[in-house]
């Protein structure tokens, strides 16, 4: 499963609300795999309506890092908030009260990422975090909670 992949292309040209709404998708599908994964029945697993808070919860209970709850929960109010508000932008805040949530790992991964990417494409004029629009912000943010997921994923025996 390469979905990080799948994100990097379905977040391209996205408007803010296809942003949100579509890496909560593939985050869900990543956090549906790692559950499955333990499971003895997926088609039992499959009759119960879990929330997403709920499939997080389980998630965890079944052993994926406590550090990604925060994190994966502010993604899922968020992007609650979008579906049932109709909001137009990601904001600023959205992306500080989402950062926030990220272990000292996590922000160090999108930083040293940021930064390799900055070193490697200086033509692209890609600023340093602090300096990029709060959608691209939230777009890292994604890209890291699902390079974590993929992580898990890939231990996952066949």
């Amino acid at each position: 499963m390469e979905l990080k992949s799948d994100l990097l292309n379905t977040l391209q040209g996205e408007d803010d609300l296809g942003v949100v709404i579509r890496s909560h998708i593939i985050v869900e599908q990543y956090l549906n795999k790692i559950i499955e994964s333990k499971l003895e029945s997926i088609a039992h697993y499959k009759k119960i309506k879990l929330d997403y808070h709920d499939t997080i919860k389980l998630a965890i209970s079944l052993g994926l890092d406590s550090r990604l709850e925060k994190p994966l929960n502010a993604l899922g109010t968020l992007r609650n908030d979008f579906a049932h508000n109709l909001r137009p932008v990601i904001s600023a805040q959205d992306v500080n009260n989402l950062y926030a949530c990220l272990g000292e790992n996590d922000k160090k991964v999108l930083q040293v990422s940021l930064d390799k990417t900055r070193k490697q494409l200086p033509e692209s004029g890609i600023s340093k975090y602090q300096g990029l629009e709060p959608k691209d912000k939230y777009i890292l943010i994604a890209i890291v909670l699902c390079g974590a997921l993929e992580l898990v994923c890939k231990k996952i025996p066949n």
